[in-house]
């Protein structure tokens, strides 16, 4: 008598613990159905330059601050280290903002000090400085939107570098340079008329390369 009472007890444990794997196995099962992957942005230093804004419509901007946005734009793809960067001169965008003589003045100088950098894993970003876009030899009566001739014209770019040695130390800081670059442009506001913007942009071209602008030579009017 007493196994049987011992036996329909231990049955009794048994049959809890099966309900308990089965209950528990339906836990797991719903919990990896309901399970979402978050993506987020992350931006150095918080900064809120460098966010995306909302769009704007182009006859909102002045022709200043839209030609110091294109310039800012190619100082960045001018300057910024990848690390471990396999093909460092593709970079579309600064191509396609420059004239061939430009270009060919990048890739012999500072696209071989980038080389160099993004073969030691090391990362860095350019930013310009407020207000830091001044024109050299732009006359007093110029007029970007009317002059029918689009006049090559010097401007003066500071700008500020952070630099990380190593881009795998996530607590190391950042080497903090300033710096003045040179460059020739041709602007006018507007986009080019010879470009199929929805076939542009459909290929994933980028929007900056649709506008009227083109460095045309870098270094001051001396080099």
């Amino acid at each position: 008598m007493i196994r049987k009472i011992i036996t329909f007890f231990i049955g009794l444990l048994i049959l809890g613990a099966t309900f308990a794997s089965v209950f528990f196995a339906a836990l797991t099962y719903r919990a990896n159905e309901q399970i979402g992957i978050k993506s987020y942005i992350f931006q150095i230093n918080d900064a809120a330059g460098l966010r995306v804004g909302a769009l704007q419509d182009i006859n909102d901007i002045s022709a200043i601050d839209l030609r110091n946005k294109l310039i800012t734009k190619y100082v960045s793809e001018y300057f910024k280290v990848i690390p471990s960067d396999k093909n460092v001169i593709n970079r579309p965008i600064l191509r396609k903002l420059s004239t061939q003589t430009a270009y060919n003045q990048w890739l012999n100088s500072e696209a071989k000090t980038i080389s160099k950098m993004s073969d030691k894993n090391m990362f860095r970003i350019v930013r310009v400085i407020d207000n830091g876009i001044m024109s050299v030899d732009k006359p007093a009566d110029y007029d970007y939107y009317n002059s029918d001739i689009i006049k090559p014209i010097f401007y003066e770019v500071h700008y500020i570098t952070e630099t990380w040695p190593d881009s795998n130390i996530m607590g190391i800081e950042p080497v903090v340079e300033q710096g003045i670059l040179y460059l020739q442009a041709q602007f006018k506001p507007g986009i080019f008329k010879n470009i199929d913007i929805k076939k542009h942009l459909e290929n994933g071209g980028n929007p900056v390369e649709l506008f009227i602008f083109r460095v045309t030579r870098i270094g001051n009017e001396n080099n």
